[in-house]
This record gives structure tokens, sequence and C-alpha cells, in this order.
């Protein structure tokens, strides 16, 4: 083994040491005297590097020694206070030793020479291999320290809002401090030296040594920052059986810590959150295959933080860690169970003449079975609290960098939907979110001159509405302006110069690909891209977006969601002998039109005239090529849908009953049927097709 690598390994020896330490237990600090004596061994044989960094290790290195002396022949008055000097002395002994592996050696005949990888390859360091046994214990650590990164930067937010809370300060260290103590028992010494560091800074804000504002409440959210990449980090080498390796900047940002922490000037880069340049394309949601089982926390969450709502404690129930996996598995049993049931009872009610008894307990085992289905799929619901304290974050961030005051408000985090929902109506939001600081709310000086106050309000607000999930942002900017919105739309063809359009169907304009109004492209956003993005990935969660706009007031998106992917409400039709079901968040509305209303362009397209708009004829008989009772509209129903911003009027025989049916996959020997989107098992074992309203469309050509 080489020296650099030797002492690379000493040095996390060491770090896991001082992470581990009982500053009770002599032992222990023993143990780290004798480590750090093989570091200045090591230090003292390290030829051909450079003399100033090597006699800055050696210096902190012979400190520490001798320190721990004094600890242990019983020297000194304040064992915890040494023992902190100790730990930032490793610290930055971690820094510099990082920045000697980065040195390659080059012998040659007559000379030695340094070279760094800049100039030549870079070298290749061995990672942290995680070994299999340990892998369980890894994904608990993983799990448990996003709970705590989430919970440190909920309190962080909560804290610019009270910054003497002195519980929210504890919050915040004890996450680090968790983190720190876990990462040293998995010998995760680059993940434990971070939480030490910001432990150490958050422990001279409890000690009210340092005020938690302006650029330390920065470097903290830094360290946050850097903490999930590594989490992250971490996470994709156990799915890849790959080594973990440790951000390549760490060491200067340890350094930056020291820095902070000592109140020494250091060079302050602009703070930009992970979020500011992120950019949204079309590949908005694109998910990744999940290597590694995820879990689920499965209880009753109560706790919700906000950045302008005070924070209630609530009493929770005890909690265990279920796979998604059997979660899924169970609600699939489950949906199986209830369409049994159905059938159950429906061949019961074609018999009247059975028991009344009988008759009377399928009632009651239906009413079970329904209770089952809704606690199994409550299993699956999270708040969406999480998403909220994204937002928060994100908001902060941006009013900074846009220079721009906001007061940023929420209600209803603890409103819950399906896991799967919330993991990805995330990126929509966070686009949302962009557009409405960098183009809703104006600047302080043109609110100002528009009599309103200098700080503008963004919020958003969740609530439960008839089986579904509402989410609302909403701000008090300039709102839409529809004028502009026009003279876009006409400018890229998208509508006819003369063409009329209502209020909301003009506001809806700006979800079609490339739309944009702003005049200028800015670092946040306007570049013409994701709003299109944003509510094609809300239908692909069978959600709807409207929007309501008052020009110099502000605006409102208006996002609706189902609980869950699992169910849909559906509309059942009959065509010929078939029953097709139709989602119910696509439907507008139904009628039996009149002979005059149908009429054809050139020959081909069939039309309807529905209050002085023209919306294509689809003959859902002749896509599945069925028998219909008629052919003639006027003796049949028509169902307004719409899709992307478009309406059609799908021909069908019949209305039967509305209901909530079970999304069963076709099965791979079928693939991917175009105008379909799945089948569900009915009450007399029949399975009717689920229709795909945008493949409708597109299988028309319309």
């Amino acid at each position: 083994m080489q020296k650099i690598e030797c002492l690379m390994e000493l040095m996390e020896k060491a770090a896991s040491s001082v992470n581990m330490l009982d500053t009770e237990d002599f032992s222990d600090l023993e143990n780290l005297q004798k480590v750090l004596d093989e570091i200045k061994s090591s230090l003292g044989q390290m030829d051909n590097y450079p003399v100033e960094m090597l006699e800055k290790a050696t210096s902190e290195t012979s400190g520490s020694i001798e320190l721990l002396q004094k600890i242990l022949n019983k020297e000194v008055n304040d064992t915890a206070s040494s023992i902190e000097i100790v730990s930032k002395a490793i610290v930055t002994l971690q820094g510099i030793i990082d920045q000697l592996s980065k040195f390659k050696i080059q012998t040659c005949p007559n000379t030695s020479e340094i070279t760094t990888e800049s100039d030549t390859e870079k070298t290749t360091q061995e990672g942290v291999v995680i070994a299999e046994d340990d892998v369980p214990l890894v994904l608990d650590f993983i799990a448990e320290s996003l709970e705590h990164i989430e919970s440190a930067e909920a309190g962080l937010l909560e804290l610019e809002e009270k910054p003497e809370d002195k519980d929210i300060i504890n919050q915040i260290f004890r996450g680090f401090h968790t983190i720190k103590g876990m990462a040293g028992f998995l010998n995760l010494s680059d993940i434990g030296s971070l939480a030490h560091s910001a432990e150490n800074l958050l422990g001279l804000v409890r000690e009210d040594k340092m005020i938690l504002s302006g650029s330390v409440t920065d470097v903290v959210f830094e360290s946050i920052d850097m903490m999930k990449k590594m989490i992250n980090i971490l996470k994709e080498s156990v799915e890849t059986n790959k080594p973990f390796f440790a951000q390549e900047n760490l060491p200067d940002f340890l350094e930056k810590l020291r820095k902070v922490a000592d109140n020494e000037p250091s060079e302050q880069k602009e703070f930009v959150s992970e979020y500011l340049d992120k950019e949204v394309t079309e590949e908005l949601n694109s998910e990744q295959d999940e290597k590694i089982e995820n879990v689920i926390e499965v209880g009753n969450v109560t706790e919700t933080n906000s950045v302008t709502t005070k924070k209630e404690n609530h009493s929770s129930d005890e909690k265990i860690k279920v796979s998604t996996t059997r979660l899924d598995n169970l609600i699939n049993m489950v949906g199986e169970l209830v369409i049994a049931q159905l059938m159950v009872s429906e061949e019961v009610s074609k018999n009247p003449s059975l028991d009344h008894q009988l008759n009377s307990k399928v009632a009651s085992q239906s009413k079970i079975v329904r209770e089952l289905q809704e606690l199994s799929l409550s299993m699956r619901m999270v708040p969406i609290s999480g998403v909220f304290q994204k937002m928060a974050r994100l908001t902060r961030d941006l009013s900074h960098k846009s220079g721009k005051k906001i007061n940023f408000s929420t209600s209803g985090e603890e409103t819950e939907l399906d896991r799967s929902i919330v993991d990805k109506i995330s990126d929509p939001l966070i686009h949302m979110v962009r557009n409405s600081i960098d183009h809703g709310i104006e600047s302080e000086q043109d609110r100002i001159k528009a009599g309103k106050k200098a700080a503008g309000n963004l919020g958003l607000r969740a609530f439960h509405q008839a089986g579904n999930i509402i989410i609302e942002i909403w701000d008090d900017g300039k709102g839409l302006d529809k004028e502009r919105i026009l003279a876009k739309a006409i400018e890229k063809g998208i509508i006819e110069k003369d063409q009329e359009l209502p209020e909301d169907d003009i506001f809806k304009l700006i979800f079609h690909a490339g739309f944009s109004t702003a005049q200028k492209i800015t670092s946040v956003s306007g570049r013409g891209v994701g709003m299109d993005v944003v509510k094609k990935n809300i239908e692909l969660l069978n959600g709807k977006i409207e929007i309501h706009s008052d020009q110099g007031k502000g605006t409102t998106f208006t996002i609706r969601l189902p609980l869950t992917l699992a169910i849909i409400d559906g509309q059942i039709v009959k065509v010929g002998n078939e029953r097709y079901i139709i989602p119910i968040n696509s439907i507008i509305n139904s009628f039996r039109p009149t002979s005059d209303q149908i009429s054809t362009v050139q020959n081909n397209a069939e039309m309807v005239m529905v209050r002085g708009q023209l919306f294509p004829l689809v003959r859902l008989y002749k896509l599945f090529r069925v028998v219909p009772i008629t052919d003639n509209p006027a003796e049949s129903l028509l169902v307004i849908v719409e899709n992307n911003n478009k309406k059609y009027c799908l021909l069908v025989d019949e209305l039967l009953d509305q209901q909530q049916v079970v999304i069963k996959n076709i099965g791979d020997g079928l693939g991917k049927v175009k105008g379909v989107s799945g089948g569900a098992i009915m009450g007399d074992g029949k399975v009717s097709l689920i229709l795909d309203i945008p493949g409708i469309a597109e299988i028309s050509r319309y």
C-alpha cells in the first residue's frame, strides 16, 4: 500500500474514533491518541510532497496528541471543550490529507518532481466499498439520515421567522449529531466529518456564542445541501454496488465551516440552491428504475412544518417501516378481493329469491371489504408537507437570487395522498413556483408604484375535495396579461387572428409547447420550456390544472389530483354490446345532439357545433370495431372530453353508472394499446377497457 493510501486509512480511523468518542472512557482517548501517533509518524515519511502542507498537518497532529495527553493526565479544567478543539483539528487535518492525496509522485532517473492531477491523469483512489452484510444497515442509515436532513431544513426555515427559538436550534443540532454518530458506526468518515463540522458550528449557536443569521444561516443551508448530495451518492453506490466517493470539494467546504465557526474571514461564494440550476425539460418526471427496496413508515404522521404558520405539537402513533413492495402486493390482493366481492354481490342481486339473511350477510361483507380497501390504500398515504417544505426552501433561495422580498405561506401540509403521486408532483410545483417568483411577483419598486406592499406574497394550499386532492399555488403579483397571451398565440399560429376565446381558454394557451410571454430570459425562468411539460405530467397522474388570474392582482393555479393511481372514478359507457370506462376527470359534459349540430369538413372529418365552437366527432365503434346500436348521432349520446386544451366529442350508445374501478394492466401479451390505459374487472366478471383520452385523440388524427 502506498504511503498516502495508508495515511488516508489512518485518517478515516481517526475521524471515526472522534465521532464515536465517549469522553468518560479513557480507553477511547488512548486509542485516538495511538492513531494520531501513527499519522504523525507517516507524515514524517512523506517525501516529495509540499513542505508547507506537511508542516501544517504535523502541527495539527502534534497539538492534538499533546492535548489528549493532558486530558488523560486530568490537567484540563473543561474536558468537553478540549475534545472540541481536538475534533476541529482532525477536521482540518482530514482536509489537508485529502489535498495531499491529489498529488501524484513521478520519480525520474536523477530527480523527483511533483505534478498535480490537473497536469496528469487523475489518480485513482479507492472509495468506501459497502460490504454485503452492511447493506441493510446502510439502507436504514440513508432513510433515517434523509429524515433528519428534512427535519433540520424545516427547522432552519422556521428559525428565520423565530431566531431565538432554542427548541428549533436543538432540533437542527440533534439532526447533524445523530447522522454523525450513525456515520461513525458505519465507518462513513466523510459524511461523519461533514456532520461533525456542522454540529460544531451549531454548538456555538446553542451556547449563544454565535447568532444563526445571514451568512451563518447560508452556510448551514449549504451543509444540508451537501449532506443531501453525499447521501444520494451513497444510495447510488449501494444500488450499483460501486465504491462510495465523497464530494470533491468537501475539504474546501469543511475549511469554510471551520472559518465561519472561528469567525475568520473567508471568500463567500454566491449561495445557490440545488433547485436554481435545475432545468425543467421534457424529461421533467422521467423515473429511474429503483434497484433497492424502498421503505415507507406506516403510522399517524401529524407533525408539520411551515414557513409562516405555527408549528403545532401533536401526539403520533408508533410507527414501523414496511417495504413498499409488500404494501403494493397487499393493495393488489385487496383489489382482487374487491372484484370477487362485486361478483358475489352481482350474483346475489340477480337472484331475489335467495334467502334474506344471505343478502344481508353479503351486504355486510361488502361494507367490510370497502373499508379494508380504504385502509390498505391509506397505508400508502403520506403528508404533502415534505413537498411544501421543498417549495419553502426554493422560495427562500429564489427570493435571494432575484432580489425580491417574498412572504411564503402554506396551509394543509397535513393533507395526505399516495406516495407515488407525492414523488411525481414535486417537479411541476418547482417550475410553477419559479415562474410565480420570476414573472408573477413584481419588483419592489413596481409593487410600490402599483400601490402594493413592497414584499410579494406566494402561497401553497392543499385540501381534499370530492375524493380528490386540490393543490393551489397563488401569488399577488401582476397576473396574466390576456392581450399579450393572445398576441403571442396568434404570432405562433396557435389560434386565428379573429378567433374569440373564453377567458379560461386564453389562459390555457400558456400550456402550449414553447409558449412564453417573457420579455427577457433570466437565470430562473423565461425560456418558454416547461409549462407544457407541467401540464403533461399532471395529466399523467390523471390530474387536471386550471388557471384563475386577475391582471394586477395575482394568479392562482389549481391542480386537481386523485388520491391514488390504483383506483379511478370512471363513467361507464356502452358502445354496441361492449362497455368502456372514461375517466371522470377527462369529461366536460354529455348531451344528445340534434342533426343540425353535426357537419362534415372536407368530406372527411365530422364536427359538432357546441355553443358556437366546433369540436371533432370521434365514433368509438369505428375505433374499436364493434357494431353500434345506431350510427346516427342524433339517436345516440355525445361525451365531451378534453385533452391538451382541445375538446372532442365521443359518440356512445348509452351512459351507464359512474363508479370507482381498480385499474389493471392489460398484460405484456398485448403490449401498449393506443387509446387504452388499462382494464377493470366488473361485477359480472367481464373486463371493461379504460379509455386513454390522449391516445384516442392521437389515433383519431385530430
